[in-house]
């Protein structure tokens, strides 16, 4: 009963949490210096950059250098297989394990998650936060980078691993960390520092 009570309590905990924050974003929206502010206009036209940018690249383009001849066939993206790859989360239970704890997206996720507020004020004024939490993400991707290379290509080796998914053309499959990896980290770097606005944003309004 007592389990029952602390799951009932957490449940409304976050639902009253992420109705305050979404009360507060509304009021936001509807000012006109939100859109005047300097943080807004940079993450916009980094966005609007970014994806503009994507859809003008070819189809050839997009398979080969951003999602590394696996995980985009016949223009639909494989977004479970990109961050699963190259295991079967719906296998084995060791492959569901596997599969969460090995992609760099989630030690990325994880990381800067867990300890930006504690590093990082995030109640600093203007655009402050919003400039140290970004530096602080890209200091996370880069320790995150090392740690996950020396792991995953160094000391368990790409080439003893077993590929449980079958994707893309098999003649160019090799197993290597470019291979697994290279569409996840190619995300990040592109799409980091949208999450870490957002992120920046809702963690201000809590």
């Amino acid at each position: 009963m007592e389990a029952v009570n602390t799951v009932t309590t957490t449940v409304t905990s976050t639902a009253k949490t992420s109705t305050e924050v979404a009360k507060k974003a509304s009021s936001d929206v509807i000012q006109f210096k939100f859109y005047k502010n300097p943080v807004f206009i940079v993450f916009s036209i980094y966005t609007i950059f970014i994806f503009g940018y994507y859809a003008s690249m070819s189809d050839v383009t997009k398979n080969r250098y951003v999602f590394a001849d696996k995980f985009r066939i016949d223009g639909k993206i494989y977004w479970k297989y990109l961050l699963t790859y190259p295991y079967d989360s719906s296998k084995s239970t060791s492959s569901l394990i596997y599969s969460v704890i090995t992609p760099p997206i989630m030690w990325y996720l994880f990381f800067y998650t867990v300890f930006v507020s504690s590093l990082v004020n995030i109640n600093l004024p203007n655009y402050q936060a919003y400039f140290y939490s970004l530096m602080f993400s890209y200091f996370i991707l880069a320790a995150v980078f090392s740690l996950h290379i020396i792991l995953f290509n160094f000391i368990l080796h790409p080439r003893n691993t077993k590929v449980e998914l079958v994707l893309g053309d098999q003649t160019k499959s090799v197993k290597t960390y470019e291979s697994f990896y290279r569409a996840q980290w190619v995300i990040l770097v592109f799409l980091s520092p949208i999450y870490v606005c957002i992120a920046t944003y809702i963690m201000r309004k809590l």
